[in-house]
């Protein structure tokens, strides 16, 4: 699992790259062609919406792998440390429990699309839209992988569940 989780990492941040150039180069050839040539780029408003959704999908995923995600942990401080690991896996069980059902929805979503396409780009909107199902799907390996991890920590170091 551990290798699974490293290699759509390195997937996640070769993505990211890309579409943050990507988005770059748009954005200043739009601001170029509009303000400069006087000849606005019609499908650019779109591509970047696009870009900016497949980078949110990819970039939460990416910050749940490196657990950068806000947390308010006032409750959870007051645990003793077989206390925080248990309520750790318990949460952890909870969130990938809701992956599951919003990954199964959002899967089912992308299935039943049409033939519709963008207005601008005229490209079929589930390109767009799958940013959705793979970002959820690759937050919840990250996120089996530490619960497994966890698991196995915690079995490891001798401590009953």
């Amino acid at each position: 699992m551990n290798t699974l989780d490293t290699w759509i990492e390195s997937i996640e941040k070769v993505i990211s790259i890309i579409l943050i150039a990507a988005l770059t180069l748009v954005l200043a050839s739009s601001v170029f062609y509009r303000y400069f040539l006087n000849e606005p780029i019609y499908w650019a408003s779109e591509a970047s919406i696009f870009m900016m959704a497949w980078l949110t999908f990819i970039g939460g995923s990416l910050g749940l792998k490196y657990k950068s995600q806000a947390s308010i942990t006032f409750l959870v401080e007051r645990f003793s440390k077989g206390g925080k690991r248990i309520l750790d896996i318990i949460s952890h069980i909870l969130i990938l429990l809701f992956l599951i059902l919003l990954i199964y929805l959002s899967y089912e979503w992308i299935f039943s699309l049409t033939s519709q396409k963008s207005s601008a780009m005229r490209i079929p909107m589930w390109i767009p839209y799958l940013s959705v199902p793979v970002g959820l799907t690759f937050s919840f390996i990250h996120l089996l992988n530490y619960t497994i991890n966890l698991v196995k920590n915690n079995k490891q170091e001798g401590n009953a569940l």
